[in-house]
Protein backbone atom coordinates (compact mmCIF):
# COMPACT_ATOMS: atom_id res chain seq x y z
CA UNK A 1 0.00 0.00 0.00
CA UNK A 2 1.44 3.37 -1.00
CA UNK A 3 1.92 6.11 1.56
CA UNK A 4 -0.87 8.64 1.91
CA UNK A 5 -0.08 11.85 0.04
CA UNK A 6 -0.88 15.36 1.17
CA UNK A 7 -4.31 16.95 1.43
CA UNK A 8 -4.77 20.28 -0.33
CA UNK A 9 -6.71 23.32 0.85
CA UNK A 10 -7.14 26.62 -1.02
CA UNK A 11 -7.75 29.53 1.36
CA UNK A 12 -9.49 32.63 -0.03
CA UNK A 13 -7.49 35.74 0.77
CA UNK A 14 -10.66 37.36 2.12
CA UNK A 15 -10.93 34.74 4.87
CA UNK A 16 -7.40 34.98 6.23
CA UNK A 17 -8.40 37.15 9.21
CA UNK A 18 -11.46 35.04 10.06
CA UNK A 19 -10.80 33.40 13.46
CA UNK A 20 -13.46 30.78 12.70
CA UNK A 21 -11.50 29.70 9.63
CA UNK A 22 -8.24 29.78 11.58
CA UNK A 23 -9.65 27.45 14.24
CA UNK A 24 -11.16 25.17 11.59
CA UNK A 25 -7.92 24.83 9.64
CA UNK A 26 -5.88 24.14 12.77
CA UNK A 27 -8.21 21.31 13.79
CA UNK A 28 -8.51 20.06 10.22
CA UNK A 29 -4.78 19.40 10.16
CA UNK A 30 -4.72 17.26 13.31
CA UNK A 31 -6.39 14.03 12.06
CA UNK A 32 -4.60 14.39 8.72
CA UNK A 33 -1.19 14.61 10.40
CA UNK A 34 -2.05 11.75 12.77
CA UNK A 35 -2.77 9.62 9.69
CA UNK A 36 0.76 10.26 8.42
CA UNK A 37 -0.20 12.82 5.82
CA UNK A 38 0.19 16.59 5.60
CA UNK A 39 -2.09 19.55 4.96
CA UNK A 40 -0.89 21.79 2.14
CA UNK A 41 -2.52 25.23 2.14
CA UNK A 42 -2.34 27.91 -0.53
CA UNK A 43 -3.88 31.39 -0.48
CA UNK A 44 -5.91 32.23 -3.59
CA UNK A 45 -7.21 35.61 -4.71
CA UNK A 46 -10.33 34.45 -6.56
CA UNK A 47 -12.14 31.47 -8.07
CA UNK A 48 -10.01 31.49 -11.22
CA UNK A 49 -6.82 31.29 -9.15
CA UNK A 50 -8.32 28.48 -7.11
CA UNK A 51 -9.23 26.43 -10.18
CA UNK A 52 -5.75 27.02 -11.62
CA UNK A 53 -4.26 25.70 -8.37
CA UNK A 54 -6.28 22.47 -8.61
CA UNK A 55 -5.15 21.91 -12.18
CA UNK A 56 -1.56 22.53 -11.11
CA UNK A 57 -1.86 19.98 -8.30
CA UNK A 58 -3.23 17.41 -10.74
CA UNK A 59 -0.16 17.86 -12.95
CA UNK A 60 2.60 17.91 -10.34
CA UNK A 61 1.07 15.17 -8.14
CA UNK A 62 1.50 14.61 -4.41
CA UNK A 63 -2.02 15.75 -3.47
CA UNK A 64 -4.41 12.90 -2.73
CA UNK A 65 -7.53 14.90 -1.87
CA UNK A 66 -8.88 18.44 -1.63
CA UNK A 67 -10.88 20.18 1.08
CA UNK A 68 -13.43 22.87 0.22
CA UNK A 69 -14.37 25.23 3.03
CA UNK A 70 -17.58 26.46 1.47
CA UNK A 71 -19.14 24.33 -1.25
CA UNK A 72 -22.19 25.95 -2.83
CA UNK A 73 -25.15 24.66 -4.83
CA UNK A 74 -24.00 23.52 -8.29
CA UNK A 75 -20.46 24.48 -7.30
CA UNK A 76 -18.25 24.19 -10.42
CA UNK A 77 -15.26 23.33 -8.23
CA UNK A 78 -16.90 20.02 -7.27
CA UNK A 79 -17.20 18.99 -10.92
CA UNK A 80 -13.67 20.19 -11.65
CA UNK A 81 -12.13 18.21 -8.80
CA UNK A 82 -14.04 15.13 -9.92
CA UNK A 83 -12.76 15.52 -13.47
CA UNK A 84 -9.21 15.82 -12.13
CA UNK A 85 -9.62 12.66 -10.06
CA UNK A 86 -9.44 14.31 -6.63
CA UNK A 87 -11.53 12.96 -3.75
CA UNK A 88 -13.00 15.88 -1.83
CA UNK A 89 -14.63 16.75 1.46
CA UNK A 90 -16.36 20.03 2.12
CA UNK A 91 -18.25 22.28 4.47
CA UNK A 92 -21.73 22.85 3.04
CA UNK A 93 -24.81 24.75 4.09
CA UNK A 94 -27.68 22.82 5.65
CA UNK A 95 -29.92 23.87 2.75
CA UNK A 96 -27.92 21.61 0.41
CA UNK A 97 -27.96 17.84 0.03
CA UNK A 98 -24.33 16.96 -0.67
CA UNK A 99 -23.53 14.00 -2.86
CA UNK A 100 -19.97 13.92 -1.53
CA UNK A 101 -18.29 13.68 1.89
CA UNK A 102 -19.18 16.79 3.86
CA UNK A 103 -19.81 18.46 7.19
CA UNK A 104 -23.21 20.14 7.00
CA UNK A 105 -23.41 23.47 8.83
CA UNK A 106 -26.64 25.29 9.59
CA UNK A 107 -25.40 28.83 9.10
CA UNK A 108 -28.80 30.17 10.21
CA UNK A 109 -28.22 28.61 13.64
CA UNK A 110 -25.74 31.33 14.62
CA UNK A 111 -28.39 33.98 13.99
CA UNK A 112 -30.97 31.99 15.97
CA UNK A 113 -28.54 31.66 18.87
CA UNK A 114 -27.82 35.39 18.76
CA UNK A 115 -31.50 36.38 18.70
CA UNK A 116 -32.33 33.97 21.52
CA UNK A 117 -29.51 35.42 23.61
CA UNK A 118 -30.48 39.05 22.95
CA UNK A 119 -34.06 38.26 23.98
CA UNK A 120 -32.75 37.52 27.48
CA UNK A 121 -31.02 40.90 27.72
CA UNK A 122 -32.47 44.40 28.23
CA UNK A 123 -34.49 45.49 25.21
CA UNK A 124 -32.50 47.88 23.03
CA UNK A 125 -31.68 48.36 19.35
CA UNK A 126 -29.07 45.99 17.90
CA UNK A 127 -26.63 46.80 15.10
CA UNK A 128 -24.58 44.19 13.26
CA UNK A 129 -21.29 45.55 11.87
CA UNK A 130 -20.39 43.30 8.94
CA UNK A 131 -16.85 43.28 7.58
CA UNK A 132 -15.63 42.66 4.02
CA UNK A 133 -16.08 39.20 2.56
CA UNK A 134 -18.55 36.62 3.81
CA UNK A 135 -20.60 37.68 6.80
CA UNK A 136 -20.32 35.43 9.84
CA UNK A 137 -24.14 35.38 9.94
CA UNK A 138 -25.11 35.07 6.31
CA UNK A 139 -28.90 35.11 6.60
CA UNK A 140 -29.17 38.32 8.61
CA UNK A 141 -30.23 40.50 5.68
CA UNK A 142 -31.84 37.87 3.45
CA UNK A 143 -33.89 36.07 6.11
CA UNK A 144 -37.26 37.12 7.49
CA UNK A 145 -37.58 38.43 11.03
CA UNK A 146 -39.83 36.21 13.18
CA UNK A 147 -42.90 37.78 14.78
CA UNK A 148 -42.14 39.37 18.12
CA UNK A 149 -38.40 39.44 17.46
CA UNK A 150 -36.61 42.79 17.32
CA UNK A 151 -34.84 43.38 14.00
CA UNK A 152 -31.06 43.70 13.85
CA UNK A 153 -29.82 46.52 11.64
CA UNK A 154 -26.84 45.75 9.40
CA UNK A 155 -24.01 48.18 8.72
CA UNK A 156 -21.28 47.23 6.23
CA UNK A 157 -17.72 48.35 6.95
CA UNK A 158 -14.71 47.84 4.73
CA UNK A 159 -12.04 48.82 7.24
CA UNK A 160 -11.41 49.19 10.99
CA UNK A 161 -11.87 52.95 10.63
CA UNK A 162 -15.30 52.48 9.02
CA UNK A 163 -16.16 50.03 11.78
CA UNK A 164 -15.43 52.66 14.43
CA UNK A 165 -17.46 55.21 12.44
CA UNK A 166 -20.37 52.78 12.62
CA UNK A 167 -19.87 52.47 16.37
CA UNK A 168 -19.93 56.25 16.81
CA UNK A 169 -23.15 56.56 14.81
CA UNK A 170 -24.85 53.69 16.66
CA UNK A 171 -24.09 54.88 20.20
CA UNK A 172 -25.26 58.42 19.44
CA UNK A 173 -28.90 57.32 19.65
CA UNK A 174 -28.67 55.82 23.14
CA UNK A 175 -28.17 52.33 24.60
CA UNK A 176 -27.41 49.79 21.88
CA UNK A 177 -26.07 46.29 21.31
CA UNK A 178 -23.24 46.08 18.80
CA UNK A 179 -22.43 42.77 17.10
CA UNK A 180 -19.26 42.40 15.03
CA UNK A 181 -18.15 39.87 12.42
CA UNK A 182 -14.59 40.38 13.64
CA UNK A 183 -13.29 39.78 17.14
CA UNK A 184 -10.58 42.38 16.43
CA UNK A 185 -13.20 44.99 15.56
CA UNK A 186 -15.20 44.04 18.65
CA UNK A 187 -12.12 44.60 20.81
CA UNK A 188 -11.42 47.93 19.11
CA UNK A 189 -15.02 49.01 19.70
CA UNK A 190 -14.74 48.03 23.36
CA UNK A 191 -11.72 50.29 23.76
CA UNK A 192 -13.36 53.16 21.88
CA UNK A 193 -16.64 53.22 23.79
CA UNK A 194 -14.91 52.95 27.15
CA UNK A 195 -12.52 55.74 26.19
CA UNK A 196 -15.59 57.81 25.36
CA UNK A 197 -16.91 57.39 28.89
CA UNK A 198 -19.68 54.91 28.08
CA UNK A 199 -20.38 51.93 30.30
CA UNK A 200 -20.18 48.36 29.01
CA UNK A 201 -22.63 46.65 28.93
CA UNK A 202 -25.02 49.18 30.53
CA UNK A 203 -24.76 51.77 27.74
CA UNK A 204 -23.23 49.65 25.00
CA UNK A 205 -23.34 45.86 24.88
CA UNK A 206 -20.80 44.18 22.58
CA UNK A 207 -20.95 40.73 21.00
CA UNK A 208 -18.40 39.15 18.66
CA UNK A 209 -19.68 36.73 16.03
CA UNK A 210 -16.35 34.92 16.34
CA UNK A 211 -15.14 33.50 19.64
CA UNK A 212 -11.38 33.61 20.18
CA UNK A 213 -8.61 33.94 22.71
CA UNK A 214 -8.78 37.69 22.10
CA UNK A 215 -12.40 37.79 23.26
CA UNK A 216 -11.47 35.90 26.41
CA UNK A 217 -8.41 38.04 27.20
CA UNK A 218 -9.85 41.55 26.93
CA UNK A 219 -10.93 43.41 30.05
CA UNK A 220 -13.85 43.05 30.31
CA UNK A 221 -14.07 39.78 28.37
CA UNK A 222 -16.16 39.90 25.19
CA UNK A 223 -19.33 37.86 24.84
CA UNK A 224 -19.10 35.86 21.61
CA UNK A 225 -20.81 33.33 19.40
CA UNK A 226 -18.79 30.14 19.30
CA UNK A 227 -19.45 28.70 15.84
CA UNK A 228 -17.56 25.49 16.70
CA UNK A 229 -14.69 25.93 14.24
CA UNK A 230 -12.48 23.48 16.17
CA UNK A 231 -15.06 20.70 16.13
CA UNK A 232 -16.03 21.29 12.49
CA UNK A 233 -12.37 21.20 11.43
CA UNK A 234 -11.81 17.84 13.15
CA UNK A 235 -14.95 16.43 11.52
CA UNK A 236 -13.85 17.70 8.13
CA UNK A 237 -10.41 16.12 8.51
CA UNK A 238 -11.96 12.73 9.24
CA UNK A 239 -14.35 13.06 6.31
CA UNK A 240 -11.40 13.88 4.03
CA UNK A 241 -9.41 10.83 5.12
CA UNK A 242 -12.44 8.61 4.59
CA UNK A 243 -12.99 10.14 1.13
CA UNK A 244 -9.39 9.30 0.17
CA UNK A 245 -10.00 5.76 1.42
CA UNK A 246 -12.96 5.38 -0.93
CA UNK A 247 -16.02 6.94 0.77
CA UNK A 248 -17.59 9.29 -1.76
CA UNK A 249 -20.90 10.17 -0.13
CA UNK A 250 -20.98 10.24 3.69
CA UNK A 251 -21.88 13.51 5.37
CA UNK A 252 -22.51 14.48 8.98
CA UNK A 253 -24.06 17.47 10.73
CA UNK A 254 -21.86 20.02 12.48
CA UNK A 255 -22.42 20.72 16.19
CA UNK A 256 -24.65 23.65 17.11
CA UNK A 257 -23.11 27.05 17.89
CA UNK A 258 -23.48 28.55 21.36
CA UNK A 259 -22.93 31.82 23.20
CA UNK A 260 -19.68 32.06 25.14
CA UNK A 261 -20.79 34.38 27.91
CA UNK A 262 -18.37 37.21 28.63
CA UNK A 263 -18.77 40.49 30.46
CA UNK A 264 -19.76 42.78 27.58
CA UNK A 265 -23.35 41.61 27.09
Amino acid sequence: MRALGAIGLALPATRMDDRFVTALVHSLAEPIIEAGSALVTRIVSDTAAEEHLYRHWSVVGGIDGVVLLDARRDDPRVALLGSLGFPLAAVVDAALEPGFPAVVVDFDAALTVLRTFLATRPARPAVYVSGPGDSAIRSLESGTVPDGVAPIAVVHAESPAQSLDAVEAAVASGPVTLVFDSDVWAAAALGAVRAGGLRVPEDVAIVSATNSALCQSTTPSITAIDRRGDAIGAQLGRRMLEAVAGDRATWEPAPEPFIAIGETA
